[in-house]
């Protein structure tokens, strides 16, 4: 996105061009994203999107750990946080800063500028697929401006372009509420009403970069619902045992991943979304198993030792698991302040002139992160929004089939991540 800034869209322009949001809270559409093609196979292999793509799953996995271990902190309830909503949304950030502001977004996000404004539209449209009738995989960025503003017409221009942003306008400062109440309405439509966020932005607010995720599936192409088990016990984060019946996940080639201190397999939906469990060994912490580490280590996991060529076995393993779900609100600026991103939240050191033309007085007073997911017999379903303010089956060849079960019986960690291999969701599980 390396263009020369040519002109601040002014107050009156605004007025000029569209009807202005009203008292009754309207918003008004000031720049359409543009026009995606669909992510093809091939794209894969793009080194821009790889580049983004490795980026956002490093943040993930330091992300999704300090999160969930921030969660924890406040009680054993189940948290799940969707890291890939908030990196794109620290990416519409990264558009519109300049300076060191710029520099400390990149280096979180973990990508080069030019590999970032190659690369994240790539990475959106892998995020916007049609799933047939039964699965649905959705990523939406959009700023909200307040309407007595100036605003760079480039950068605008440039986010609907690269990001498939669309921008809007809302009076913040005049309405406070109404601005309020259509930001929230725009977040709970684009999550198919899953976040129903009461959003309190104050009257000073001059721009939300907002991002919003959705995502669902069943387990087979029939939508047809898993199996139940009978009433087997489920030890759960606080030590006590109840009774519940399990889902009886498909078979998929491999074994269960042993590692240092906890098993990890993984069962897929009917277009390729995995989920894969991270059940601690006995004795074993979920805080413990959780780690940055251990998560980046199961996401990029594809050799599940399914074979034993010596003795010619070939081994499946299922995933016997309870029906779950789970969820966040909260502020993760600290979080994001650990990883360095800490002049966005200054407000004397933020520079986002590339939006605003102000080198200063302009900073992000908090990043407000929602996130939901349900996983049950038919399926899965989730949603997150982020504001800143597949083969076919082998043939004979002598191998014999073993099959195993893995029994999910006590509280979990667990990640959820697209077929193409980018983290959606990742949680911690103490109650089912």
């Amino acid at each position: 996105m390396k263009r020369k800034v040519m002109a601040v869209l002014s107050v009156p322009l605004c007025a000029a061009m569209l009807l202005m949001s009203s008292c009754a809270g309207r918003s008004t559409l000031l720049r359409a994203a543009a026009e995606s093609e669909g992510f093809s196979y091939t794209e894969r292999q793009d080194e821009n999107f790889l580049a983004v793509q490795q980026g956002a799953q490093a943040f993930s996995a330091r992300f999704a750990a300090a999160a969930l271990e921030e969660a924890a902190s406040g009680g054993r309830e189940n948290a799940v946080i969707s890291p890939v909503s908030v990196y794109m949304g620290l990416s519409l950030a990264a558009a519109c800063a300049a300076g060191e502001t710029k520099e400390e977004l990149l280096s979180v996000l973990g990508a080069k500028e030019e590999e970032l404004d190659a690369g994240i539209s790539v990475l959106w449209r892998s995020l916007n697929r049609e799933l047939g009738k039964t699965g649905a995989l959705a990523l939406s960025n959009a700023v909200w401006l307040d309407s007595s503003t100036p605003f760079m017409e480039e950068t605008l221009d440039a986010l609907a372009e690269d990001y498939f942003c669309n921008s809007y306008s809302a009076d913040f400062g005049g309405d406070s509420e109404g601005a309020n109440r259509a930001l929230s309405k725009y977040i709970k439509d684009e999550t198919h009403g899953l976040i129903d966020a009461e959003l309190a932005l104050p009257p000073e607010t001059v721009f939300a970069l907002v991002n919003t995720l959705y995502a669902k599936d069943t387990w087979n192409e029939e939508g047809d619902e898993l199996t139940l088990t009978e009433e087997m016990p489920f030890t759960a984060g606080g030590g006590e045992e109840v009774l519940r019946r399990f889902l009886r996940g498909y078979y998929n080639m491999g074994r269960a991943y042993e590692g240092e201190n906890f098993t990890a397999f993984y069962t897929e939906t009917m277009h390729g979304f995995r989920l894969t469990f991270l059940l601690p060994d006995e004795g074993t912490s979920l805080a413990e198993v959780m780690t940055a580490e251990n998560i980046a280590l199961v996401s990029a996991l594809e050799d599940w030792n399914a074979l034993d060529e010596e003795q010619m076995l070939r081994y499946f393993t299922r995933c016997i698991f309870p029906e779950f779900e789970g969820g966040f609100q909260g502020d993760v600026a600290p979080v994001l302040k650990e990883f360095g991103v800490e002049k966005l939240f200054d407000s004397k050191m933020s520079d986002l002139s590339a939006f605003t033309g102000r080198t200063s007085g302009v900073f992000c007073t908090g990043a407000q992160h929602f996130a939901k997911l349900k996983v049950d017999k038919k399926g899965i379903e989730g949603a997150a929004a982020f504001v800143l303010p597949g083969a076919a089956e082998a043939g004979p060849d002598g191998y014999e089939a073993v099959y195993e079960d893995l029994l999910i019986d006590r509280a979990f960690g667990f990640t959820l991540s697209d077929g193409y291999g980018t983290m959606l969701f990742a949680g911690v599980i103490h109650e089912v």
